[in-house]
């Protein structure tokens, strides 16, 4: 039986580590869930960072080994010639760290890189576990900031072990059941002024953080992402209506035009957009039109609707999913983002 390459290993590590991570921040009474959550979830992407630079290096471990640049000469004042690693303090080889790792994979992947965006939401990950590990977090809007960041990060691993290893994480759960701790007039009352300076900082930090980089619906990574629940009663005829029954059954009335316009948001003209914007060899020539005309046989991608949907007459329009991007991904070159 022949062995995993040594990039597997770290890979597996990665993703267990974060399963640990979520089983940890769901547990219904969990005194250090946030800095638990953050701790485990740092160390998974530092091992899934390595575990990319070990699959693009061949299994060379020395890809991970930090240069001592104390040792690149010899005793004679020459340069040596196989290059010298730092070693801690029990003697092992010191490896990078997580933004080392970063700048590592973007030199070697100009056109699969790390995306400023995600490195913004990890570096708040690593001051979060800085703060928890040296000091202490302890705010309740702090709380409600680290719900809502975690669930960026976990949204943006997904893609990026999928992306990177094509790694079925489907068997597992990747979501975090505290989707609101607080009323929406606690949060709306509270301040930061009475907080201690070191948590006052933390939160001027991820502010500043999400100013810069803020949420983008049509990106892949954000740097938070705000999960909001409400019961609304409504006697709007095109809201979802709930009908509670003493045998517990539930009868639901969807608006038909909200379904589809919520499966397939994109009309020709943003699709066009799109495309021309996101790709540096993009024609519209045989090649784009024969395979827009075959995505367009797939429902999974086109749909059609009259503009008058409830007469159902008239002309009718084809819209399209953001599913059809990730098609178009296999025929076109995507271009660079810009980088950090």
């Amino acid at each position: 039986m022949s062995r995993k390459p040594k990039y597997h290993y770290l890979l597996e590590k990665s993703i267990h580590s974060s399963i640990s991570a979520i089983e940890i921040y769901n547990k219904p009474d969990f005194k250090y869930r946030e800095e638990a959550f953050v701790i485990l979830i740092t160390n998974s992407w530092e091992l899934l960072f390595k575990a990319k630079i070990l699959k693009d290096n061949n299994n060379t471990l020395s890809s991970l080994y930090l240069i001592d640049p104390n040792k690149t000469l010899t005793k004679k004042g020459k340069d040596r010639k196989r290059l010298a690693y730092k070693t801690n303090r029990c003697g092992n080889f010191s490896t990078i760290d997580i933004f080392k790792s970063i700048e590592k994979i973007n030199k070697q992947n100009l056109s699969n890189n790390v995306e400023r965006t995600l490195k913004d939401n990890i570096e708040i990950l690593v001051e979060l576990r800085d703060n928890a590990i040296h000091f202490i977090n302890e705010s309740p809007y702090l709380t409600k900031k680290v719900l809502e960041i975690s669930t960026a990060t976990l949204k943006s691993y997904l893609i990026m072990v999928n992306e990177w290893f094509s790694y079925d994480l489907s068997r597992y759960n990747f979501y975090l059941m505290p989707i609101s701790f607080f009323h929406t007039f606690e949060m709306e009352s509270f301040s930061i002024n009475g907080e201690q300076e070191q948590i006052k900082n933390l939160l001027k930090f991820i502010f500043k953080k999400e100013i810069d980089s803020p949420y983008n619906e049509d990106s892949q990574h954000n740097i938070s992402l705000v999960l909001e629940t409400k019961f609304v009663k409504s006697n709007s005829p095109n809201g979802l209506n709930v009908k509670y029954s003493n045998d517990a059954n539930i009868s639901v009335k969807v608006d038909a035009e909200q379904v589809f316009a919520n499966k397939y948001p994109t009309d020709y003209e943003a699709l066009l957009t799109k495309l021309k914007s996101s790709y540096i060899d993009f024609k519209m020539d045989k090649k784009f039109w024969g395979i827009k005309a075959n995505l367009e046989k797939d429902n999974k991608y086109c749909g059609e609707r009259y503009l008058d949907m409830k007469k159902e007459s008239g002309t009718k329009k084809k819209y399209y999913s953001t599913e059809i991007y990730k098609e178009f991904d296999l025929y076109y070159t995507k271009k660079i983002p810009t980088l950090f």
